[in-house]
């Protein structure tokens, strides 16, 4: 690709011609071409006003494994001061009566051939590195939950399919997520789009989330969340919430 830009192509097991109306097999690799030089600016939306009472934090994904040094969203989240950020919207929302939940992902247990799972996780299955125990999975420092505070444990990007996060949120009479954590395009776009199509309104402050990359973190935001999230910085959160300088 001559133009620079950064692309994720799904390579098919089968290569067709432009002349060749066989349609490609499924996708079994991926290739990221050398990222591009010029800087996009991200899509951001103006955050009205958000009632704390109403409001839930949710940390999603922040192991070491995940976003810590070294690991593959490391760089980034090091780039947006991610873990900072998220530590200063905890501590004004456990401050301010905001209901604080910690997404933590874990492998897909029980799994047989030819059940309905997607292939990472199908590869990821059973997997004794992502379980409660191993050295991965354990929370970036200053990032752990707090006693009393909702853990819940996912097999999937999103933070609602299997989880019962829904009806924890919908009994706390909570309208209002305020999303944070990794990924940018997986977890939390999931979660984000779930939420919206549930009912939730949604706030993303930007600096509190990391990617692989600026350019799928940007990329998310700008080709699909702006559209269906409040997009901020964690300043501009915390404004919305009203507590800003308190």
């Amino acid at each position: 690709m001559s133009d620079g830009r950064t692309a994720v192509r799904f390579r098919a097991d089968k290569v067709s011609s432009d002349n060749d109306n066989t349609a490609p097999q499924r996708a079994t690799t991926i290739e990221q071409y050398p990222a591009r030089t010029k800087k996009r600016a991200v899509a951001m939306t103006e955050i009205s006003s958000i009632d704390p009472t109403r409001a839930a934090l949710i940390v999603l994904d922040m192991h070491v494994g995940v976003a810590g040094p070294g690991s593959d969203a490391g760089e980034h989240a090091e780039a947006q001061n991610t873990v900072a950020n998220i530590a200063g919207l905890l501590e004004v929302a456990r401050a301010n009566e905001v209901l604080v939940i910690h997404a933590h992902h874990r492998s897909a247990t029980g799994v047989r051939p030819g059940g309905l799972l997607p292939p990472l996780f199908r590869e990821l299955a059973d997997d004794p590195d992502m379980q409660d125990s191993a050295a991965d999975m354990a929370i970036i420092a200053g990032l752990e939950p707090r006693d009393g505070e909702i853990v819940v444990h996912k097999e999937r990007f999103g933070a609602f399919a299997g989880t019962g996060l829904d009806m924890i949120l919908r009994a706390a009479a909570v309208d209002t997520i305020i999303l944070t954590g990794t990924y940018t395009n997986l977890s939390v776009e999931s979660t984000a789009r779930y939420g919206a199509d549930i009912g939730y309104r949604c706030v993303l402050a930007a600096d509190a989330l990391c990617s692989i990359s600026a350019e799928w973190h940007d990329g998310a935001l700008e080709h699909g969340l702006s559209v269906i999230c409040e997009i901020g910085s964690s300043a501009e959160v915390e404004s919305a919430l009203g507590v800003a300088g308190r």
